[in-house]
């Protein structure tokens, strides 16, 4: 087992690869009371066209498989429910796929062992019919229904598809209602035996615990399966630059949303510095203290909150997010480019921003769930979360005006609005 000392954050990471290929993380904190654990996979809606394990051609499978997958899984045999098998060992569990990567996890304050059991068991067993399929495409079919009329998910992904024109980053990651039509328990098993298996799966555990005792739970209830190679992926080549600089849609809202995105061409991937250096900048330019917030606010262009986020979890897409409300969304929309582009701050500024992230990503080490959430996330995309710390006290005003200058412009931007009319 590989032990890494973070001292300056007074953490420590336990690691190992199992026989199998699941890279298994620890972090043992005394004190905690609750325990937390995820099982995940590197498999996200992106993930579409791959190459199955024991084959030798691409396929492409219907979009929204991963997220079907997901619910599928929690699907026993024996018609038994995993939600209340971790209720009875006093546990909360539940899952969610995102672009790149399905995370199964629960927590708990007790029966530690026999969860961290559970979990595994269940995510290794799948039970796939056509007609569990069939009742499924109903359901998720539903749930398609429900995003179609939210007018924050609407916004969001109207943005994506005005940023990008081939990348499935674009696309919905339920998938429609026609593509999740497409799907059969023959598509589901391919899927899971190949994204499921070991070797592209990762194991997370927070809690107080000891890191030995929690290694050889896992190591038993993992099934004896032989380490397989990376999987073979397929992403369509991405044009530079957004595909459109403005969308909208109509729909029932109090107040116009919208939702400000910008296509990085030079996307981070597992850089640390760039991904920080970004957060930075968003943080000086548009956070709760800037001079952009509070001037929106102050003329009632916005209501007051703007939220920034940057996306970078596969070298092949990146984007900053911008959003908010407002009466006027064309205006902020304007005022927003504008302050991008120009990327004016004092040093002060520079240094308060850097304190402030740093500040706020502290906060995860105080909370078990959050903490493995992180963890999680961090790991199955392959990057660092622990050297965002220090990325963040490194970033220069070199940095932000460098990638300002890449990615504010008017060729990467677009603006998605949703309205009443």
């Amino acid at each position: 087992m590989n032990t890494i000392k973070f001292d300056k954050l007074d953490e420590t990471l336990y690691s190992y690869e199992h026989p199998t290929g699941v890279k298994v993380y620890m972090v043992s904190k005394p004190g905690f009371a609750k325990f937390s654990a995820s099982f995940s996979t590197h498999f996200g809606s992106i993930d579409n066209t791959f190459v199955p394990i024991g084959e030798s051609e691409m396929i492409t499978v219907p979009d929204g498989v991963a997220h079907f997958l997901e619910h599928k899984v929690f699907e026993q045999e024996d018609g038994g429910n995993v939600f209340e098998m971790f209720g009875r060992l006093g546990a909360s569990a539940n899952a969610y796929t995102s672009f790149n990567m399905t995370n199964y996890y629960f927590w708990a304050t007790d029966n530690y062992e026999e969860n961290l059991k559970t979990l595994i068991n269940f995510v290794q067993a799948p039970y796939f019919t056509k007609e569990n399929v069939a009742k499924e495409q109903g359901i998720i079919g539903q749930e398609i229904g429900m995003y179609d009329d939210d007018p924050n998910w609407r916004c969001y992904f109207n943005m994506l598809q005005g940023l990008y024109s081939e990348h499935p980053v674009r696309l919905d990651i339920a998938g429609t209602v026609d593509s999740i039509s497409k799907i059969t328990d023959e598509t589901l098993y391919k899927c899971y035996n190949t994204f499921y298996h070991p070797s592209n799966m990762y194991i997370c555990v927070v809690g107080d615990f000891e890191p030995e005792k929690i290694a050889a739970v896992i190591d038993k209830a993992l099934k004896p399966l032989e380490k397989e190679k990376e999987i073979p992926r397929s992403y369509p080549e991405e044009p530079q630059g957004a595909v459109t600089h403005k969308v909208l849609q109509k729909l029932p809202v109090s107040m116009p949303i919208f939702s400000i995105g910008f296509k990085d061409s030079k996307p981070a991937g597992k850089s640390a510095p760039r991904r920080a250096a970004v957060n930075v900048a968003l943080q000086m330019l548009f956070g709760a203290s800037s001079q952009c917030a509070n001037e929106l606010y102050d003329e009632k262009i916005t209501n007051g909150y703007i939220g920034c986020d940057y996306t970078a979890e596969e070298p092949e897409y990146a984007f900053v997010e911008i959003s908010g409300e407002s009466e006027n969304p064309e205006e902020a929309g304007k005022r927003i480019l504008e302050t991008a582009k120009k990327a004016e701050f004092t040093d002060e500024e520079l240094e308060a921003a850097k304190n402030a992230l740093y500040g706020a990503s502290m906060l995860v080490f105080e909370d078990s769930e959050r903490y493995m959430q992180n963890l999680s996330k961090s790991v199955t995309s392959g990057q660092d979360m622990f050297a965002m710390f220090d990325a963040y006290m490194n970033v220069t005003r070199e940095d932000i005006e460098k990638i300002c200058n890449e990615i504010f412009s008017d060729e990467n931007y677009c603006i998605s609005i949703v309205k009443n009319s």
